[in-house]
């Protein structure tokens, strides 16, 4: 009985909230984890959006009772709508996805019914494929290919539970497509900077070979970004980047990505989204990432031993 009883009061919350922003610019966040709750937040500052963060069910009674607690972005709670499930239609919305890689597919296939030719559709997940994941996933329903576009998350965040996440300072960049549309001219103005990039491939390879160091060598370390930034752990790095080098040249994508680089690019204590996931019992995006690797490696002939290895590894303490 409490079951049905609260999803009727948030279904209610859901077909009121969009009612009351038929004279705003609508945006749904679907997945509320830490990226996607500090990105809600940073939309619910502007007066003309109307965002509803889509997320887990402890976290969204939070939200609606108390407000979401943004550490290191807001000083006060931030009142905005948050659900369990989107069941209501996507009309001019912009659909922006921080669902896990993992749950990508299954994520937009239950939109379905709800997905319109006027939906845009912004997706921010860690690793490679991920534009193919999600067109494979849209296929059949109304949402148009060209509608869909990809971004990149160069932000930390961290979920301390239900309705409190903490934020470290970055940015959103998102492929040229996206930034020749009005909705990004609308995220302009945020508490979040929103970026054209001017390498789209050469910025997600530069990003995935990051994650491919800093996520796993975090899970085997069981450390913050910064014990993994240490140059002491350098060796380990070297051979996971030169793999990954190796394959991104062969993808046509040059990029001098090496330890040095990793150390530097590393600016907050952060704990990274894979160890989180690992903490919790939840899979982590080992296969997009160190697993992309090796993957595109043995496509292209090239080998990849230690991202293999380092994707077993990581599946292996996941049992």
């Amino acid at each position: 009985m409490l079951t049905l009883t609260l999803s009727l009061t948030l279904n209610i919350c859901y077909n009121t909230c969009m009612e009351n922003a038929t004279d705003k610019r609508k945006v749904v966040i679907l997945g509320g984890g830490a990226i996607g709750s500090v990105i809600a937040a940073a939309l619910a500052q502007k007066a003309e959006l109307a965002p509803v963060l889509i997320g887990r069910r402890d976290h969204v009674r939070a939200i609606r009772d108390n407000g979401l607690q943004v550490e290191g972005m807001f000083d006060a709670p931030v009142r905005l709508q948050a659900g369990e499930a989107v069941d209501f239609p996507l009309d001019d919305t912009l659909l922006v996805v921080t669902v896990k890689a993992g749950g990508l597919q299954a994520s937009l296939r239950a939109l379905a019914p709800w997905l319109r030719p006027t939906t845009a559709v912004l997706l921010l997940q860690n690793g490679l494929g991920i534009r193919e994941l999600a067109l494979a996933a849209l296929r059949g329903t109304p949402a148009r290919q060209e509608n869909v576009s990809i971004g990149i998350v160069a932000m930390g965040a961290t979920l301390i539970g239900p309705g409190h996440v903490r934020c470290f300072s970055g940015n959103v960049r998102v492929e040229p497509a996206f930034a020749a549309t009005p909705f990004f001219a609308m995220l302009q103005g945020l508490a979040i900077q929103v970026v054209a990039s001017r390498d789209i491939q050469r910025d997600l390879w530069t990003k995935l070979l990051v994650n491919a160091v800093i996520n796993p060598l975090s899970v085997l370390l069981q450390g913050h970004n910064r014990l993994v930034a240490e140059e002491r752990f350098d060796a380990l790095k070297g051979p996971i980047l030169a793999e990954g080098r190796a394959v991104a040249a062969a993808e046509g994508v040059e990029i001098g990505v090496d330890a040095a680089f990793v150390n530097r690019f590393v600016t907050s204590d952060n704990i990274t989204s894979m160890l989180q996931d690992f903490r919790r019992g939840r899979p982590t995006e080992i296969d997009f990432i160190n697993g992309a690797i090796a993957e595109l490696g043995r496509r292209h002939g090239i080998p990849t031993p230690v991202n293999g290895y380092v994707t077993a590894l990581i599946h292996a303490l996941e049992v």
